[in-house]
């Protein structure tokens, strides 16, 4: 199982780590709302979805070409990744923050 926390709402989700696909952060905030993390494009292109990792970066994939041009826009900050393109590959626990909070 992975858990995954989102502050500042404070909620943290049990959820499973899906073998072949991984868990992605944007379906989890899709069936939980109340995660509070905005989103619109689903697909790498705007960084609405901007989130800091502030726990557990070792249990997602790393981030792909799409996604890292969208964050160089952004300043390319330490630990900031797309929740649209963030997938948890490996079970553990790992902390979220939306990046303009």
């Amino acid at each position: 199982m992975a858990r995954l926390r989102f502050e500042p709402a404070g909620l943290t989700f049990e959820l499973p780590v899906d073998p072949v696909a991984g868990l992605r952060v944007l379906d989890v905030c899709d069936d939980y709302p109340a995660a509070d993390i905005p989103y619109s494009c689903r697909s790498a292109n705007c960084g609405t979805c901007r989130v800091r990792v502030l726990a557990g970066a070792a249990h997602f994939a790393p981030a792909g070409e799409d996604e890292l041009a969208v964050l160089d826009l952004f300043g390319n900050l330490p630990g900031e990744r797309l929740a649209c393109q963030l997938v948890m590959v490996a079970e553990g626990d790992a902390t979220l923050e939306a990046a303009d909070t």
